[in-house]
């Protein structure tokens, strides 16, 4: 049975706390999920380089090596979150105590075309040249879109599904909000299109005390950065699982937000009543509640205990 709880904003811990956690979510413009200029894998003692096919992957790898596997797909972004290594490293510490964590980008260059059931298949492409034979899959945004992609076709591959701020189809998603990122992409207009992504993504009160950062997260953004932001944004406006969600079996945790003006609060419910695991909505949050939330990864952690 669905177990469905509704959370009001709160905030606790001291401002050192909060403060990580603003200049990770400006930084990464998600971890959805969640850049400064994309590192070189050298470069970040915690970024490793995995080869798919023609192409490569990163992904950061920390935590408990005797833990039980957790793996982090985030969302779309302008821009790399590998970049903000060491800072995701630092925010997923009650996490890392416990798992084996596992961050994977999207693979360097996408394709023309690139979609979601792709971006599954090259993920678990990683996982098999890693060994990662069983995981628990926390996706954010257009991760919990690969992440649903994956419980499916390959479910015995995973352990525990957590899917935050995310759908099985665009139909109460923002449809304007992704055209206008879209044009200013095209455009390659770094300012506006940081702008305009962290008005929506983020509640108003957050967005209006960090704005100025969050705009400045975008800068060095390259020509190969625009071209993955534009594929992977058409990538998800192509996505749909509904006729094939009800194969997902494993434990599921849907966490969604009240004020999501991306995807929309809708699509969390559409989740919770298909899959008939556990939930929570925050309310006054907007789609990164992820990043606000102080709380976020304590529902995470309880939940992957009874997993």
């Amino acid at each position: 049975m669905c177990r469905t709880k509704r959370f009001l904003p709160r905030h606790k811990g001291n401002a050192a706390e909060m403060k990580n956690r603003i200049i990770i979510a400006a930084l990464a413009a998600l971890l959805c999920i969640c850049g400064c200029a994309k590192c070189e894998p050298q470069a970040k003692p915690l970024v490793n380089t995995v080869r798919i096919g023609e192409t490569k992957m990163d992904y950061l790898h920390f935590g408990n090596a005797s833990g039980e596997t957790l793996v982090i797909l985030p969302g779309l972004a302008l821009k790399s979150v590998m970049g903000a290594a060491e800072g995701i490293k630092a925010a997923y510490a009650p996490l890392a105590a416990d798992y084996d964590i596992y961050l994977f980008d999207h693979i360097r260059e996408e394709p023309e075309g690139y979609s979601i059931a792709d971006m599954a298949r090259d993920t678990l492409c990683a996982f098999d040249a890693l060994g990662l034979l069983r995981v628990h899959l926390m996706g954010v945004s257009m991760g919990g879109m690969v992440s649903q992609r994956i419980a499916v076709d390959a479910p015995e591959r995973v352990a525990s599904l957590i899917l935050c701020s995310t759908a099985m189809n665009l139909t109460h998603g923002n449809r304007e909000a992704f055209a206008n990122w879209i044009s200013l992409a095209e455009a390659q207009n770094t300012s506006a299109l940081t702008e305009a992504f962290g008005e929506t993504v983020y509640s108003p009160a957050f967005f209006a005390q960090y704005k100025d950062a969050i705009i400045a997260s975008g800068e060095g953004a390259t020509a190969r950065d625009f071209r993955n932001f534009l594929i992977s944004a058409n990538a998800v406006l192509a996505f749909d699982v509904s006729d094939e969600i009800q194969a997902i079996a494993c434990p599921v945790l849907v966490l969604g937000a009240g004020e999501d003006r991306v995807l929309g609060v809708q699509a969390s419910y559409d989740l919770i009543e298909a899959l008939h695991g556990e939930s929570y909505i925050y309310e006054g949050y907007g789609h990164a509640a992820y990043d606000e939330a102080p709380d976020y990864l304590d529902h995470i952690a309880a939940f992957l205990k009874g997993a």
